[in-house]
């Protein structure tokens, strides 16, 4: 889908105002490498100033490890996206907000592993945000 914004065709715009305000819904992949561990931080993060509604993940190769199942989250949030996550290729996450929440600096997501430690596995994560930018003019 593409918006016009007055000047140049955008895309990923939900709408713009007549003095440049604009709203989006963007999806950040993240792909994570699982290492040895209680817990992998990412090294993407949820960009500073956003709304988050969820977070979704898919385990590309078996997590390994003493670990039972893992936990998606935040720091001080540890299970925000999801608990009792599975361990084998193709196990997903589909985290829901309970309700939208702001960022307002960048936080990078945490992946603890309940029962054990992490070995190493390989996991993508989507992050489905919203953004917004001021009028230009």
């Amino acid at each position: 889908m593409l918006l016009y914004d007055g000047a140049a065709w955008v895309s990923g715009r939900v709408t713009t105002s007549p003095a440049g305000a604009q709203s989006w819904f963007e999806i950040i992949e993240m792909d994570v490498p699982i290492s040895a561990g209680p817990s992998v931080t990412t090294v993407a993060t949820i960009p500073a100033n956003t709304v988050v509604f969820g977070v979704s993940g898919r385990v590309n190769t078996a997590i390994t490890g003493t670990l039972t199942d893992w936990e998606l989250g935040v720091a001080g949030a540890t299970n925000r996206y999801g608990s009792g996550l599975g361990l084998g290729a193709g196990s997903w996450a589909n985290g829901l907000t309970g309700q939208p929440m702001a960022y307002y600096s960048a936080t990078s997501l945490l992946l603890s592993a309940t029962g054990g430690d992490f070995a190493s596995g390989h996991v993508t994560l989507a992050v489905h945000l919203y953004r917004q930018t001021p009028p230009s003019a």
